[in-house]
């Protein structure tokens, strides 16, 4: 993968000799980022093509339109504009343009990309996913979310233009920002990491935590571009490391209750941060309490107490607890029966979390 520079975009599409642009991204991303103003837009808008999408999360019948466009447009290059929804349907598409019988194969994990359709150039509106540099990406079936992976996935080149993150609304600065946190945290704690993703954990910790609340509430150039280095930082190391409990229990509520996604990873994060704290101390887990420590140390905490008063503060002061609550009180209504997780998420934390666990969770969350 290739960083761009804003002011080489110009350059960087002459000199790939591209003829046909076909561009994939939201109405409000298009409209709201600013985008149109760029010189990369003016200079090239005559070779470009623009497909918007219309789901608020990836869904296998847009996904499948998606694929018969670019076939048909048959692009030199795809630029995916929006966050982390519109970049996986440029991923997905670009990656699956032809396999047939697509619902399936994704159903029961018989997907085999060899090829891909052309290069991707991958633009994020939002500060938080880093969807920008991972090899998979989200799909919902059914209401079902889905994970495809596969190297063939990641974008060729991303360039991350902080102008166009800063006009986005508030509580999307602010879910998008949370997820970040919420990634690179939760690679720490992750059974798969190394000492790699966590290099790059601790770089997007040590800047999201500085940075996220003045950008939710202030945007400006720098803290915009903070957030979305922290962001990317986050793809990185969860692309070695991947996300575990926090995540593994939000799909539910985006897909049933349309949270978005950073909201709805936020419902339990902090009860589970809690729950992996309690184990690791109960069971003189000496890898899990070394984990901590760094995770303290990144947050500029000094024990669980300080963490759990910081990140109340995040939720409260970003407006992602009012933002919340409206949709919670639909919840407290509905029988946890129905409620499903990722268990590869779930299977990815640093303790054994059972159903019970679970319940529990739901219990004192939306029952009390």
């Amino acid at each position: 993968m290739k960083y761009v520079l804003e002011n080489k975009l110009n350059s960087f599409l002459e000199k790939k000799k591209i003829k046909n642009i076909l561009i994939i991204t939201g109405q409000k991303s298009f409209n709201f980022s600013g985008f149109k103003k760029l010189a990369i837009y003016k200079n090239f808008k005559s070779i470009m093509t623009i497909l918007f999408k219309k789901s608020e999360i990836p869904q296998i019948c847009e996904l499948e339109y998606l694929i018969k466009k670019i076939n048909i447009i048959n692009p030199d290059l795809i630029i995916a504009l929006g966050g982390g929804c519109v970049i996986d349907y440029a991923k997905l598409a670009n990656g699956l343009h032809n396999i047939k019988n697509l619902k399936k194969k994704i159903k029961n994990a018989t997907l085999r990309i060899q090829s891909k359709k052309t290069k991707i150039l991958a633009i994020p509106t939002t500060a938080g996913s880093g969807a920008e540099v991972t090899k998979f990406s989200v799909i919902y079936i059914d209401k079902i979310k889905y994970s495809v992976e596969n190297n063939l996935l990641k974008p060729d080149f991303f360039s991350l233009i902080p102008k166009l993150v800063i006009n986005a609304p508030k509580i999307v600065r602010a879910s998008s920002g949370f997820d970040a946190i919420a990634q690179a945290a939760e690679s720490i704690f992750s059974k798969r990491a190394n000492m790699y993703s966590l290099k790059y954990s601790s770089k997007s910790l040590q800047l999201s935590i500085r940075s996220f609340l003045r950008f939710v509430n202030s945007p400006n150039l720098n803290n915009g571009f903070q957030m979305l280095k922290a962001a990317n930082f986050s793809g990185k190391a969860i692309n070695i490391a991947r996300t575990n409990a926090p995540h593994a229990l939000s799909y539910f509520f985006t897909s049933k209750f349309k949270i978005s996604h950073g909201i709805a990873v936020s419902i339990f994060f902090i009860e589970i941060i809690n729950l992996y704290y309690s184990n690791a101390k109960k069971k003189n887990n000496i890898n899990l309490i070394k984990k901590f420590n760094l995770f303290f140390k990144l947050t500029k905490q000094p024990h669980i107490n300080s963490f759990n008063n910081l990140f109340h503060k995040f939720l409260l002061e970003s407006g992602i607890k009012k933002h919340l609550e409206k949709s919670l009180k639909k919840i407290k209504y509905w029988s946890n029966s129905n409620f499903y997780y990722n268990s590869k998420r779930l299977d990815n934390s640093p303790i054994e979390i059972l159903k019970e666990d679970i319940n529990l969770l739901y219990l004192n969350k939306f029952k009390s």
